[in-house]
Protein backbone atom coordinates (compact mmCIF):
# COMPACT_ATOMS: atom_id res chain seq x y z
CA UNK A 1 0.00 0.00 0.00
CA UNK A 2 1.30 3.38 -1.07
CA UNK A 3 1.90 6.66 1.14
CA UNK A 4 -0.73 9.19 0.95
CA UNK A 5 0.85 12.12 -0.36
CA UNK A 6 0.50 13.68 3.57
CA UNK A 7 2.12 10.47 4.84
CA UNK A 8 5.08 10.96 2.58
CA UNK A 9 5.19 15.04 3.55
CA UNK A 10 5.52 14.49 7.03
CA UNK A 11 8.17 11.67 6.40
CA UNK A 12 10.09 14.08 5.03
CA UNK A 13 9.58 16.84 7.42
CA UNK A 14 10.76 13.74 9.86
CA UNK A 15 13.82 13.11 8.03
CA UNK A 16 14.64 16.71 8.07
CA UNK A 17 14.18 17.58 11.09
CA UNK A 18 16.21 14.25 12.56
CA UNK A 19 19.19 15.64 10.37
CA UNK A 20 18.63 18.98 12.03
CA UNK A 21 19.13 17.61 15.54
CA UNK A 22 21.83 15.70 14.51
CA UNK A 23 23.61 18.92 13.37
CA UNK A 24 22.11 20.59 16.77
CA UNK A 25 23.90 17.57 18.84
CA UNK A 26 27.20 17.89 17.11
CA UNK A 27 27.16 21.42 17.54
CA UNK A 28 26.42 21.44 20.80
CA UNK A 29 29.05 18.23 21.84
CA UNK A 30 31.66 20.53 19.82
CA UNK A 31 31.63 23.25 22.03
CA UNK A 32 30.89 21.12 25.28
CA UNK A 33 34.07 19.29 24.58
CA UNK A 34 36.04 22.30 23.70
CA UNK A 35 34.87 24.18 26.91
CA UNK A 36 35.27 21.06 29.03
CA UNK A 37 38.86 19.97 27.78
CA UNK A 38 40.12 23.72 27.23
CA UNK A 39 42.25 23.34 30.34
CA UNK A 40 44.52 20.43 28.59
CA UNK A 41 43.81 21.96 25.05
CA UNK A 42 43.67 25.07 25.24
CA UNK A 43 47.38 26.17 24.81
CA UNK A 44 47.47 24.14 21.29
CA UNK A 45 44.61 25.05 20.02
CA UNK A 46 45.25 28.87 20.43
CA UNK A 47 48.71 28.03 19.11
CA UNK A 48 46.61 26.26 15.80
CA UNK A 49 44.41 29.68 15.27
CA UNK A 50 47.57 31.81 15.36
CA UNK A 51 49.23 29.86 12.66
CA UNK A 52 45.97 29.58 10.49
CA UNK A 53 45.08 33.95 11.35
CA UNK A 54 48.37 34.34 10.62
CA UNK A 55 49.58 36.59 7.56
CA UNK A 56 51.01 34.25 6.11
CA UNK A 57 48.09 32.05 6.35
CA UNK A 58 45.50 34.19 5.69
CA UNK A 59 47.09 35.76 2.29
CA UNK A 60 47.78 32.04 1.14
CA UNK A 61 46.59 31.96 -2.54
CA UNK A 62 42.72 32.07 -3.03
CA UNK A 63 43.32 29.15 -5.63
CA UNK A 64 44.97 26.69 -2.81
CA UNK A 65 42.20 27.03 -0.27
CA UNK A 66 39.54 26.49 -2.96
CA UNK A 67 41.22 23.49 -3.42
CA UNK A 68 41.71 22.31 -0.49
CA UNK A 69 37.78 23.09 0.30
CA UNK A 70 36.54 21.63 -2.62
CA UNK A 71 38.43 18.01 -1.98
CA UNK A 72 36.78 18.45 1.60
CA UNK A 73 33.58 19.12 0.64
CA UNK A 74 33.57 16.40 -2.34
CA UNK A 75 34.56 13.72 0.39
CA UNK A 76 31.73 14.77 2.08
CA UNK A 77 29.37 14.98 -1.09
CA UNK A 78 30.31 11.35 -2.12
CA UNK A 79 30.36 9.69 1.14
CA UNK A 80 26.32 10.93 1.33
CA UNK A 81 25.32 10.34 -1.94
CA UNK A 82 26.73 6.67 -1.82
CA UNK A 83 25.01 5.86 1.16
CA UNK A 84 21.74 6.68 -0.63
CA UNK A 85 22.49 3.57 -2.29
CA UNK A 86 22.43 1.49 0.68
CA UNK A 87 19.06 0.75 2.98
CA UNK A 88 20.91 0.94 6.04
CA UNK A 89 23.23 4.16 4.70
CA UNK A 90 21.46 6.84 7.12
CA UNK A 91 23.12 5.48 9.18
CA UNK A 92 26.29 6.68 8.26
CA UNK A 93 24.78 10.01 6.95
CA UNK A 94 24.06 10.52 10.32
CA UNK A 95 27.18 10.06 11.26
CA UNK A 96 28.47 12.86 8.90
CA UNK A 97 26.29 15.26 9.77
CA UNK A 98 27.05 15.18 13.65
CA UNK A 99 30.57 15.12 12.78
CA UNK A 100 29.91 18.26 10.55
CA UNK A 101 28.20 19.78 13.40
CA UNK A 102 31.03 19.08 16.32
CA UNK A 103 33.64 20.34 13.92
CA UNK A 104 31.56 23.67 13.50
CA UNK A 105 31.19 23.78 16.93
CA UNK A 106 33.89 23.19 18.52
CA UNK A 107 35.60 25.72 15.37
CA UNK A 108 33.49 28.51 16.55
CA UNK A 109 33.37 27.50 20.45
CA UNK A 110 37.27 28.00 20.10
CA UNK A 111 37.29 31.31 18.33
CA UNK A 112 35.65 33.00 21.18
CA UNK A 113 37.53 30.91 23.93
CA UNK A 114 40.27 32.02 22.27
CA UNK A 115 39.49 35.82 21.20
CA UNK A 116 36.72 36.86 23.17
CA UNK A 117 34.37 39.27 20.97
CA UNK A 118 36.91 39.76 18.66
CA UNK A 119 36.49 35.81 17.95
CA UNK A 120 33.30 36.51 16.73
CA UNK A 121 34.70 38.86 13.71
CA UNK A 122 36.99 36.03 12.74
CA UNK A 123 33.91 33.50 13.14
CA UNK A 124 31.53 35.48 11.08
CA UNK A 125 33.92 36.09 8.74
CA UNK A 126 34.41 32.30 7.63
CA UNK A 127 30.72 32.23 7.12
CA UNK A 128 30.25 32.62 3.99
CA UNK A 129 30.87 29.17 2.90
CA UNK A 130 28.99 27.66 5.64
CA UNK A 131 25.86 29.24 4.83
CA UNK A 132 26.17 27.19 1.68
CA UNK A 133 27.27 24.16 2.96
CA UNK A 134 25.80 23.74 6.20
CA UNK A 135 22.25 23.34 4.36
CA UNK A 136 23.26 22.06 1.17
CA UNK A 137 24.53 18.82 3.17
CA UNK A 138 21.54 18.73 4.99
CA UNK A 139 19.34 18.26 1.97
CA UNK A 140 21.47 16.10 0.42
CA UNK A 141 21.36 14.02 3.21
CA UNK A 142 17.43 14.40 3.74
CA UNK A 143 17.51 13.14 -0.22
CA UNK A 144 20.25 10.77 0.27
CA UNK A 145 18.29 9.11 3.55
CA UNK A 146 14.87 9.19 1.76
CA UNK A 147 16.64 7.39 -1.66
CA UNK A 148 18.09 5.04 0.62
CA UNK A 149 14.26 3.85 2.02
CA UNK A 150 12.77 3.38 -1.37
CA UNK A 151 12.02 0.05 -2.39
CA UNK A 152 12.14 1.53 -6.09
CA UNK A 153 15.14 3.11 -6.24
CA UNK A 154 17.10 0.53 -8.69
CA UNK A 155 14.72 1.52 -11.49
CA UNK A 156 16.26 3.68 -14.13
CA UNK A 157 14.22 6.65 -13.85
CA UNK A 158 14.72 6.85 -9.78
CA UNK A 159 18.67 6.13 -10.40
CA UNK A 160 19.14 8.98 -13.18
CA UNK A 161 16.98 10.99 -11.25
CA UNK A 162 19.56 10.47 -8.03
CA UNK A 163 22.08 11.45 -10.23
CA UNK A 164 20.95 14.87 -11.76
CA UNK A 165 20.31 15.70 -8.51
CA UNK A 166 23.63 14.72 -7.67
CA UNK A 167 24.97 16.99 -10.24
CA UNK A 168 22.89 19.86 -8.41
CA UNK A 169 24.76 19.59 -5.64
CA UNK A 170 28.18 18.79 -6.77
CA UNK A 171 27.87 22.46 -8.42
CA UNK A 172 26.41 23.96 -4.82
CA UNK A 173 29.38 22.72 -2.95
CA UNK A 174 31.81 23.93 -5.41
CA UNK A 175 30.41 26.85 -5.03
CA UNK A 176 30.81 27.11 -1.52
CA UNK A 177 34.53 25.92 -1.78
CA UNK A 178 34.92 28.68 -4.24
CA UNK A 179 33.46 31.28 -1.19
CA UNK A 180 35.70 29.50 0.45
CA UNK A 181 39.03 30.19 -1.66
CA UNK A 182 37.87 33.99 -2.90
CA UNK A 183 35.35 35.46 0.19
CA UNK A 184 36.57 33.99 3.45
CA UNK A 185 40.17 34.63 2.52
CA UNK A 186 39.22 38.20 1.14
CA UNK A 187 37.23 38.77 4.49
CA UNK A 188 39.96 37.47 7.08
CA UNK A 189 42.23 39.79 5.26
CA UNK A 190 39.83 42.23 7.03
CA UNK A 191 39.24 40.79 10.18
CA UNK A 192 43.34 40.13 10.67
CA UNK A 193 43.95 43.41 11.71
CA UNK A 194 41.24 43.65 14.65
CA UNK A 195 42.00 40.63 15.81
CA UNK A 196 45.41 40.52 15.83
Amino acid sequence: MKMSSNGERGARTGVYAALFFMLALGVTAGCACLIKGWDSVGANVTEYLKSVLSPDAVHESGAVVFKSSFVSNLITFAIIFAMGFFRFGFLVTGAVIIRKGFITGFTAASFIRAYGAKGIAAMLASSPSMLITVPAALVLSAVSVIFSRCENKFQKNFIFSYIFFGIFMIAIFSAASFSDGFLTTTFMNWVLPKIS
